[in-house]
């Protein structure tokens, strides 16, 4: 009988688990995602140097323009170049924006300070947007992961263009 009662509670918490909503069986999913931005319905478009490019479909509003330091909240989906979803803040049904704390640049080895977990491409083509505004970046793979890393929830990365549509919520720092 003791021996019952130390039973019943694993199965109970076991059967709970398998009961969840995740139908997606602890793997991630995009189902909420919206739509790709057509880039070329953008009003402004521009190419830096170094590749990165950038589509502005609506221009933000407010005296504040994102900078390296400041936290924001914002909306983003991003996708391989065949459309592919690889990440987004729309993961698992959610369908709030979320939060971004430090666009500060990724320091020099050996350097102290705060450092952004961001990939630079990411990181800059936030940098200038106001609140409200909607624009896609197209980051080469020298401005994404190169050669170093997989990426984000399984997907291989390396030496892949990345397609970010972001719409900035707010900025919480400026």
């Amino acid at each position: 009988m003791k021996f019952a009662k130390f039973l019943i509670l694993p199965l109970a918490v076991m059967l709970i688990q398998s009961c969840s909503d995740n139908a997606t069986g602890g793997r991630v999913n995009f189902d909420t995602a919206p739509p790709p931005f057509d880039t070329t319905t953008a009003i402004i478009d521009s190419t830096a140097e170094d590749g990165l490019q950038i589509y502005i479909y609506e221009e933000g509003n407010g005296p504040f323009e994102v900078v390296s330091n400041d936290a924001v909240s914002l909306y983003f989906t991003g996708r391989t170049t065949d459309g592919t979803i690889f990440d987004s803040s729309y993961r698992n049904g959610a369908t709030g924006p979320v939060t971004l704390n430090n666009l500060t640049p990724v320091l020099k080895p050996g350097s102290f300070g705060p450092i952004s977990p961001l990939i630079e491409g990411f990181r800059r083509g936030i940098i200038g947007m106001k609140e409200g505004e909607r624009r896609t970046i197209v980051i080469p793979p020298s401005l994404g992961y190169g050669e170093s890393q997989s990426g984000e929830n399984g997907f291989d990365l390396r030496n892949d263009t990345l397609i970010f549509d972001l719409e900035l919520d707010r900025i919480i720092s400026p």
